[in-house]
């Protein structure tokens, strides 16, 4: 991290001149940082087959078929930690220390989240009347309802961050905290098993898919990058040191694979982690390599875009989608390819109902 740092101070004391002029994307919004808006572009396109092998392929992606394994892991490291650390990245945008405003979309982010629950899955295998037993048969209405996912790991997070954005200029703080979290994290697992309010905090429940131990340090690591990702293009000297502090991570999550737990993704130990902290320190040159070479107005990158600009309407609507798709196709009954069909419908249906609409608007208040 020091190494980042280091490059920051001498693009703060070059000015300018260290950073190159981005060519122009689209004169409507200049203001838009493209290789960001790729790697949370293709994070969407991930998440959408991986949710369509969890909910109807036969195994849940987790069984011996090439096409679900590809899509599951495709929807593991390129999606969730790459959203929270662009929502930490962002987060930093305003230079407001203030609490509130970070503490207001805390709460709303949970609200949206709790709201999501019961319109992907509890009214349409509750409400509805559909026998839950064809389902979902080791799930109850609360259970369905109280699903702690990313929507609400973003919104428990920023209720804590909220606190410490005004010590963000402070030395090694964030780097620290990280470290700190990835050490003692597996050692609150399940700790007060019989207690709910604190399933979320470390992942006690089945139903906690992003406890904010350790997965907050997603956050902090994107606020601890911030000043550097918030570019239009990194300089040819950062991204060759992020390369190197993700090539580092990387093999030292590796070695350390018989030392730390690894656990699943969900609830992984340091060396697992490590890992994915060097992947998206790999990723993010790697977008940015891409959108230089490729032209501005490729109908690939215009679509990532989008999709990046409205990810929230997006991500609720492909699970409202994926949640009412439970009563026709059923839960872990299909093919992978099946299950990838699927999956790619949900997605085109989702493109075009946000694109095509207003619904955007729906979520204009998060």
């Amino acid at each position: 991290m020091w190494l980042v740092q280091k490059a920051g101070k001498k693009c703060v004391h070059k000015g300018l001149s260290s950073v190159r002029p981005v060519r122009a994307m689209n004169r409507e919004t200049p203001h838009r940082i493209y290789f960001l808006d790729l790697a949370r572009g293709v994070a969407i396109f991930s998440m959408f087959f991986q949710h369509c092998m969890i909910l109807h392929e036969k195994t849940a992606g987790e069984g011996d078929t090439i096409l679900g394994n590809i899509f599951v892991l495709a929807g593991t490291v390129p999606a969730a930690p790459v959203f929270m650390v662009l929502l930490g990245t962002f987060l930093m945008k305003s230079t407001d220390n203030c609490c509130r405003p970070t503490l207001l979309r805390g709460v709303k982010l949970l609200l949206l989240g709790y709201l999501l629950n019961l319109v992907r899955f509890t009214i349409p295998l509750e409400i509805v009347g559909i026998d839950r037993s064809l389902y979902l048969p080791d799930e109850s209405p609360l259970s369905l309802f109280l699903a702690f996912d990313i929507l609400q790991l973003a919104g428990l997070s920023l209720l804590i961050i909220a606190f410490l954005k005004k010590y963000s200029s402070v030395p090694f703080l964030f780097p620290v905290l990280i470290v700190c979290i990835l050490w003692f994290s597996p050692f609150l697992w399940g700790k007060c098993p019989h207690i709910p309010f604190f399933f979320p905090f470390w992942g006690t429940g089945k139903n906690v898919y992003f406890p904010l131990f350790p997965w907050i340090i997603y956050i902090l690591l994107g606020m601890h990058v911030s000043r550097y990702l918030l570019v239009q293009e990194l300089s040819g000297r950062l991204l060759r040191i992020f390369l190197g502090i993700g090539g580092v991570c990387i093999c030292t999550g590796l070695l350390l694979f018989d030392v730390f737990p690894v656990g699943d993704y969900h609830r992984s130990g340091l060396s697992v982690h490590l890992v994915i902290i060097g992947f998206i320190f790999v990723w993010l040159p790697l977008c940015q390599v891409i959108i230089q070479k490729t032209p501005s107005a490729h109908p690939i990158l215009q679509t990532l875009f989008f999709w990046s600009r409205h990810v929230t309407s997006v991500y609720c609507i492909q699970w409202i989608l994926f949640g009412w798709s439970l009563l026709i196709f059923g839960v872990n009954r299909q093919d992978d390819y099946v299950a990838a069909l699927i999956g790619l419908s949900v997605l085109i249906v989702t493109h075009f109902v946000v694109k095509s609409s207003k619904i955007q608007r729906m979520f204009s208040w998060v």
